[in-house]
């Protein structure tokens, strides 16, 4: 019995080798933003005429065909925002309000307290965050359902500054690190 233990233990100390390969990863930062049309990147809102005397002009109906979309990785520890911005002049006595929805789609990156909308907003020639605290994330690219519904609206401010015509401007949304 002892001849047999003896065999066991000779045999269970067997010689084994390890080798090692090195490894270099590499992950660019990525900050990517785009916007999904239904059709055409351009926004018509109008201003509508009253049909009787003495009542306001309306401010028309909203457009929500819209959705912002993105691709962000960022360094350990940082993290960005989109904000949004006119480019151009709005026409005096009217805002531009720009309502966000919140994230839908299957991409990741947006549980757990991660990529949210801080708020809705009017734009101006002065940028503006409203979604904030992204990190590694990506929305997805089908329209319709994944990312953030975009509605665009306009209000009066100022019925003593309101002139007729069309005016042109350019909404520009930027992802930038905190």
């Amino acid at each position: 019995m002892i001849i047999f233990a003896m065999c066991c233990c000779g045999i269970s100390r067997a010689q084994s080798t390890v080798a090692n390969v090195d490894v270099s990863l590499t992950m660019p930062s990525v900050a990517l933003v785009d916007i999904l049309p239904s059709g055409s990147n351009a926004v018509t809102l109008q201003m509508t005429a009253p049909s009787e005397a003495g009542n306001t002009v309306g401010t028309g109906t909203a457009n929500s065909a819209n959705w912002l979309v993105f691709t962000s990785a960022v360094a350990p520890g940082a993290s960005r925002s989109i904000r949004g911005d006119v480019v151009g002049s709005l026409p005096p006595g009217i805002r531009l309000r720009l309502d966000i929805s919140p994230y839908v789609g299957t991409g990741q990156g947006f549980t757990g307290g991660n990529s949210y909308v801080t708020a809705n907003t009017y734009l101006t020639n002065t940028p503006t965050n409203f979604i904030a605290n992204i990190k590694g994330a990506y929305t997805g690219i089908t329209y319709g359902s994944s990312g953030f519904k975009l509605n665009y609206s306009l209000e009066i401010q100022d019925f003593a500054n309101m002139r007729s015509g069309t005016t042109s401007v350019t909404v520009r949304y930027t992802m930038v690190d905190n």
